[in-house]
């Protein structure tokens, strides 16, 4: 386990020393954290959007060089909740600030959620290290680690113009690999469960390319993909799509394959003279059990996502072929399939190679006849 660890973190200093920096622009904002200490209501004008609010507030900067200095920013309100921050004494909020010709002009961004963020994320740590133990925190060092690596090293290798859906494959098969055998250590059920897993995440991956190429989806149908698009020009946008949909099926695919590789050793712990037709039985009646409440929560994650975008298309009466020939609507569509599908997959094949890897140990005793019994 000692040497794996080292492995691992010689083969991430090497990533990101090969990968090298990505480029800062020169333009980046200046962001500041401060706390609301008194807002002065302005009286309210109309004008060709509405009427607008007027706040006269006053912000003590928490943080950086001028921690403590008292700024006056004018807030303005128009009535649209999507761009209005209303503010009162006591919240935190992000401040931008600009300097034009030697003054410095600061503009409140948006609410600051780091406290609220970081409360809820100590709660998810306290819970997995008390009800999961060792194997807890296990699992929060490799989700650490797996973080890091998709912020660090697939999203550094995509912007570079690397095929986005071959390094998403490729490095989360790495990846599910170090963190099996990091959580649960080198054994047989480690191995089953990482080529159970793998085997699922190159059917959703093969999937993806096919299906999507097929539906023609080009991977721009967000916002946030034609804004990238202006900026960045090299992205594969259509593979950068696929490679969402692999990263986003990750999880469920692992856990399906963990909890059919555990359930499998433990089958075959507790009969360990079971044939291999009992017991690949016994492993897909789980697996059955299993899939029926992933692929639910795997599509219903999808759909909740989703919510204002259906009220949208129900509140206009929108025709289903309309609905079903949109782009965005297909993405999620294959999305939420390809991810059920490669969760389905796994699980046959985790169940075929525990059958290979977990053998029968001896053979069961041959049951006296009945009527043996009452001679």
């Amino acid at each position: 386990m000692r040497h794996l660890v080292i492995f691992m973190i010689i083969a991430a200093i090497l990533l990101v020393n090969i990968i090298g920096p990505l480029p800062v622009s020169a333009d980046s904002p200046v962001l500041i954290e401060g706390r609301v200490t008194l807002v002065k209501e302005a009286e309210s004008f109309s004008s060709a959007s509405g009427d607008i609010r007027i706040q006269y507030v006053t912000i003590e900067i928490t943080q950086g060089p001028d921690q403590g200095r008292l700024v006056e920013v004018t807030n303005a309100l128009t009535g649209h909740p999507f761009y209005d921050i209303p503010v009162k004494a006591g919240d935190r909020v992000v401040l931008q600030l600009e300097q034009v010709d030697g003054a410095e002009n600061y503009y409140i961004t948006d609410y600051a959620r780091q406290r609220p963020l970081a409360f809820i994320a100590c709660l998810f740590v306290i819970t997995l290290a008390v009800i999961g133990g060792l194997k807890g925190i296990k699992a929060l060092v490799s989700l650490v680690v797996m973080g890091a690596a998709v912020l660090y090293v697939i999203l550094p290798l995509i912007l570079r113009g690397f095929n986005p859906l071959f390094i998403t494959v490729g490095l989360s098969s790495l990846l599910t690999l170090l963190f099996m055998v990091f959580v649960s250590g080198w054994s047989r059920k480690t191995a089953v469960a990482v080529l159970g897993s793998v085997g699922g995440l190159v059917i959703s991956g093969l999937l993806a390319f096919f299906v999507g190429r097929a539906s023609f989806l080009s991977g721009l149908a967000s916002d946030e993909a034609q804004i990238l698009q202006f900026t960045t020009a090299n992205i594969d946008f259509q593979g950068l799509l696929f490679s969402g949909m692999i990263i986003g099926a990750l999880g469920a695919i692992l856990d399906v394959g963990v909890g059919i590789a555990s359930s499998m050793e433990q089958i075959r712990e507790a009969d360990p003279t079971a044939d291999l037709h009992t017991f690949i039985r016994r492993g897909l009646a789980v697996g059955q059990d299993m899939l029926v409440t992933m692929s639910n929560t795997l599509i219903f994650a999808y759909v909740g996502s989703s919510l204002p975008l259906l009220l949208l298309f129900l509140s206009h009466d929108t025709p289903f072929r309309s609905i079903i020939n949109l782009e965005m609507v297909a993405s999620e569509i294959v999305r939420a399939m390809v991810g059920s599908i490669g969760l389905a997959t796994a699980i046959p094949l985790t169940v075929l190679l525990a059958g290979l890897l977990f053998p029968q140990k001896g053979a069961k005793k041959a049951q006296p006849d009945q009527a043996e019994l009452t001679d």
